[in-house]
This record gives structure tokens, sequence and C-alpha cells, in this order.
């Protein structure tokens, strides 16, 4: 099977191109068009369809991995129960949804925390639209399936495509309620009418790709049993990392108070930034290691992983640097903040991204797809309680941001270079001492090299000219270096005589022009 990893990669980045630029326009227009109360009101119901995703319970991912085994190549009767099940587990979870909802819409004044002088009319208003939300939840969260079971098929670009198209489609429509001047109630009906059509594409795509694909209504419990035994570690990882994401924020603000919150979320933005840029790629090591693990092609795939981390650390490194120079000029350039503080966590926080991009999040994907999932299940039991205890000694002791901070980077570091690295090796029996210098070595020594003229720049310039062209500057240098040593130090032989194929054609048109 020919893995379309270049597509998968550029259309998961058009993709998320796509998805951030219709984020921008249409928050701009929700809070113009809308006001700040409504569009408040809007990010609550959102934010309460996101946390109905928690009841996935990890089904998702044993779709995608009993897909990317190609079980529907093997014995298409038994994938059909095993997906069947999946769905009416999601079926049976979504069901819990309703009930959820009508609790909501009888508090709905403590939930919304609604003024004392809101109106009857108001009321009821919230109402439906928490009724409509949670209506659509139901609907839509069943066929979450799909989309993972694309991904399995390595058909990411199908999955893409149809996002694309939908948040398209979605950004039109939004445009013409606003000129009809329709309000909030029409514009939720509308937005979850698109999300319950894509998802209604991405089930017609797999059963387009998958011949003899059909959702049986039975249950196998015997299916059931092997899955969940699955699901249920990829849950428990699911939820460590949510602990360990979202838990500093309460932290920090319980032991001291909402400045330091708003504080570590400045400082934070730009590397998360940079590590959600980075899941485009990453997204594609799952189900090429579940494919290859289950064709037992240990060697080829650890070469696939040693190069992946490779091209990670390629980008990452140079991100990181760029960062660690112009952490303040960034934050004021975007944020129009200078703030001491702000820049120092985004450069410790960035060290940890760049740490965990590199030496987590593909070790993690492969672990995950390798039978390893109740081992990693552990590491992040432990490392979510870990952070827990030890940052609440340490807000005892000294109530300050820097202790969150540095309880986040030790627990990591031990989680990752004391277990999740070491098994690795293990498991793909990669030479130690050739994936420190292939994979992690060699990209950081460019990205040191990068920063060292970036310094030199930032050092006589900073003060001198506005934060735009200094960073401009930067980006440019930076690219110049960058793209040669792409050339040089990342394709290998074929890549290279591909990239010269297609650079004598462009040529080639070039002068016929």
């Amino acid at each position: 099977m020919k893995i379309p990893f270049f597509k998968n990669t550029v259309t998961n980045y058009f993709s998320m191109f796509v998805r951030l630029v219709q984020g921008i326009l249409v928050t701009r227009w929700l809070i113009a068009h809308l006001g700040e109360a409504q569009y408040g009101l809007w990010v609550m119901l959102w934010s309460f369809f996101s946390y109905a995703l928690l009841l996935d319970l990890g089904f998702g991912v044993a779709a995608q991995k009993v897909t990317a085994t190609e079980l529907y190549k093997k014995d298409i009767e038994k994938y059909n129960h095993t997906v069947s099940s999946i769905f009416l587990s999601h079926v049976s979870m979504a069901l819990m949804i309703l009930p959820l909802t009508f609790v909501g819409m009888y508090y709905i004044r403590e939930l919304f925390h609604l003024p004392a002088d809101a109106t009857d009319e108001y009321i009821y208003f919230c109402r439906e639209a928490l009724l409509l939300s949670g209506l659509a939840a139901t609907i839509v969260f069943p066929l979450g399936v799909f989309p993972e079971i694309l991904v399995g098929l390595q058909k990411l670009y199908l999955r893409n495509y149809i996002i694309i198209i939908s948040k398209v489609v979605e950004l039109t429509g939004v445009i013409f309620i606003f000129a009809m001047g329709w309000g909030l109630f029409k514009l939720l009906l509308f937005v979850m009418l698109i999300m319950g059509l894509t998802q209604l594409a991405m089930m017609v795509a797999v059963w387009k790709n998958i011949p003899g694909f059909r959702i049986r209504l039975a249950f196998d419990k015997e299916v059931f049993k092997g899955i969940f035994h699955f699901s249920r570690a990829v849950y428990i990882i699911s939820i460590g990392r949510m602990i360990w994401e979202r838990g500093m924020f309460l932290l920090l603000s319980i032991f001291c108070g909402l400045a330091p919150v708003g504080i570590f979320q400045l400082g934070s933005r730009i590397p998360f930034l940079i590590q959600q840029i980075s899941q485009p790629y990453v997204e594609n090591i799952s189900p090429i290691s579940a494919l290859l693990y289950s064709r037992n092609r240990t060697m080829h795939l650890a070469q696939i992983l040693m190069r992946s981390i490779r091209w990670v650390n390629f980008f990452a490194a140079g991100a990181t640097v760029m960062v660690m120079i112009y952490a303040p000029r960034i934050i004021l350039l975007l944020f129009n903040v200078e703030d001491d503080e702000a820049a120092f966590i985004c450069r410790l926080m960035v060290l940890l991204v760049y740490f965990l991009l590199v030496c987590r999040a593909i070790p993690e994907k492969f672990l995950t797809m390798a039978e390893e999932h109740r081992f990693l299940a552990k590491i992040q039991s432990f490392e979510s309680i870990f952070f827990i205890v030890v940052s609440i000694i340490g807000l005892l002791i000294k109530p300050d941001v820097l202790v969150v901070v540095g309880t986040m980077i030790l627990t990591k570091l031990i989680g990752t270079a004391g277990f999740v690295v070491p098994h690795l090796i293990k498991r793909t029996n990669i030479r130690l001492r050739y994936f420190i210098l292939y994979s992690l070595f060699e990209p950081a020594l460019l990205a040191v090299s990068t920063g060292m003229v970036c310094y030199w720049q930032y050092y006589f310039l900073r003060g001198q000219i506005h934060e735009f062209f200094l960073l401009a500057l930067a980006g440019i240098s930076g690219v110049l270096i960058y793209f040669p040593a792409l050339y040089f130090m990342m394709f290998d032989h074929a890549e290279k005589l591909r990239f010269r194929k297609i650079i004598g054609k462009f040529t080639g048109k070039l002068k016929r022009a």
C-alpha cells in the first residue's frame, strides 16, 4: 500500500490554514453583529459541545487503529462488527448528552451566570440555544467515528478536502445570515447543520473506500471487550494530558490569583502555537505505525520514526531559537504588551514544547499503536499525579507562576527521558548513538548556527527599527539559511532527484514564456 504522506501533510496544513482564517473572520463578525453578551453565549455553547467529546472514551482511536491494520481487507465481516460496536457505543454515550442538556436548561441561570434582571424571554432564548446545541451534539457525536476511519485508511487528504469545503460553505452562510439580519439562533442552527453534513460526507467517503463496509445494528460483546482494553488506556492518556494542560490554570488561579493566570497564558501562547503547527505532520505517524507494526516491519518503521523526528526537529529547533531570541519583541508585536515575566515564561515554555515535539510526540504515537497503550497510560497517570502533588506543595511554599512552570518541565523530563524514549529505543532496536546524532544533534546544530546570525541582528538593531521589520528581517535570514540546508541535509537521494526535476520543469516553462 502506497502511503500518501506528502499529500496528507500538505492538505493537513492547508486545512489548518483555512480553519484559522475562517475562525478569525467569523469571530470578528460574531462580536460585531451579536455583541459581547451573545458572543459569550456562543462561546459557552461551543465549550459544552467540546466537553461532550470526552464521552468518546478512546473508541475513535480504536477505530483508527483497527482500520490502519487493514482488517477490512483480511476479514470484512469482523471489521464491520468491530466498527459497528464502536458506533453503537458512541450512540449510547451520545444519549447521555440529552439528560445532561435538560439538567443544564433547568439550571440555566447558574450555568451561564445570568444577571438577576434577565428577562424571561432572554432566559427562554438561552434554554432554546442550549437545547439545540445538545440535540446537535447527540446527533453528530456518533458520526465522529468516520473521520477516524479515514485517518486509519491513510486518506487524511479526503477528510481535509471535506473540512475545507465545509468551512468555506460555513463562512459563506455566516455572511448571508448576517446580511439578512438574522440572529444567534438561526446562526447556531446553520452551523450545526453544516457540521452534521460534514460528518455524513465523511461517512460516504468511508463507504466508497471500503468495499463491503456496513454498519450493523448489533452489539458484539466479545469484540467490544477487545476494543475496550485499548480504548480505556487511550482515554486515560487523553484525560491525563488534559489534566496536565488545563490543571495549571486552575492551580495558578487558586494559589496565585487571576493576574498570574493571564501572564502565563500570554507567555505560553506562542509555544503552544508552535506545538499546534507541528500536529498536521505528526498526525501521519499513528496510522503508519499501526500498519507497519501489524506487518512486523520493525526496521522500516524505525527508519520512518527517526526520519520523522529529524524533520520535526529541523523545523521546531529553528522556531525555538527564534522565540528564545525574540520573545519580548514577538509578544509586543502580537499582543501589544511589554512584560519581562511573560517573556521569560515564553522562553521556558518554548524549550519544553521543543523537547516534547522532538522526544515525546512521535514516540507516543508509535507506542500507542504498537500495543504499548497500557505502558503509556501508566506514565501519563504518574505524570498527572506527580504534577498536581508537587505543584500544590511548591505553591504552598511559594505561590509563584514559575513553580508551576518548573514542575511542568520536571514532570515531562522524567516521564519522557526516563521512560518513553528508552522504551521506544528498546521496541524498535534503534541505535542510540545514531538516533542522537541523526535525529537530535544535526538539526539542532543548524538551528543554533541560524540563531547566532539572528541574535547578531537583534543585538545591533533592537530599538533601532520597528518590531515588525526586525522580526521580518530575522525570518528572511532564517529562510535563506534553512532552505539550502533543507536540500542538503534533509532530502535523501530520491527526493533530491525529484526536486531537481520539478525545478527543471519550472525553469523550462519560464524559458518558453
